[in-house]
C-alpha cells in the first residue's frame, strides 16, 4: 500500500502500518479539484499516490509548491496546531490520493508514543525541507524586482 511507500512513515514497523491503513481513504480526483483551501480547519493529512497537486500560499507573492512525487504528504496543517490549512490544494492532474484522518492518526500516536514521535520528527524534516524550498524561491524572485527609489 501507499502509506508504507510515504516519505512520512518510513522506518514505522509493520504492525504501525496496519493500523494507519486502516484509518485511511483512497480517493482519485480529477483535474481541477480543489481539495482545502487556505485558512480552511485542517482535518484531513493527505499522500500522492498518482498526480499532481499544487500547493499555493497566497499573499503579495504568491507562492506554489507542486506536490507530485509518489508518496509525498500533504495537508501536514492537520496534525499540529492551530489545526488550519496554510495553502490551498488543487489538482493539476487527475490524480489518487490517500485520506488520512488526523484526529484518528493522533489517537494512534497516542497509542503508540515511540512511533508517533518518529513520524512527528520526520513530519517536522519534510516542512523544513519545503520551507527552504520557498526561501530560495523568495529569494530569487526578490533579485528580479525592481529597485524602488525615494
Amino acid at each position: 500500500m501507499y502509506i508504507r511507500e510515504s516519505e512520512l512513515f518510513k522506518g514505522v514497523p509493520e504492525h504501525i502500518h496496519a493500523e494507519i491503513s486502516e484509518i485511511s481513504t483512497e480517493e482519485v480526483l480529477n483535474e481541477g479539484h480543489v481539495l482545502f483551501k487556505v485558512g480552511e480547519p485542517a482535518e484531513y493529512l493527505y499522500i500522492l499516490a498518482e498526480g499532481l497537486v499544487e500547493l499555493t500560499v497566497p499573499g503579495e507573492q504568491r507562492l506554489s509548491f507542486s506536490v507530485d512525487e509518489f508518496g509525498a504528504v500533504f495537508g501536514w496543517s492537520a496534525l499540529v496546531e492551530p489545526k488550519q490549512y496554510t495553502a490551498t490544494a488543487t489538482c493539476k492532474k487527475n490524480s489518487k490520493v490517500i485520506r488520512l484522518d488526523a484526529e484518528r492518526l493522533m489517537r494512534l500516536f497516542t497509542k503508540h508514543p515511540a512511533e508517533g514521535l518518529h513520524i512527528m520528527r520526520r513530519l517536522a524534516g519534510i516542512v523544513a525541507g519545503r520551507l527552504m524550498i520557498c526561501y530560495d524561491e523568495l529569494t530569487k524572485s526578490e533579485m528580479h524586482l525592481p529597485k524602488t527609489t525615494y
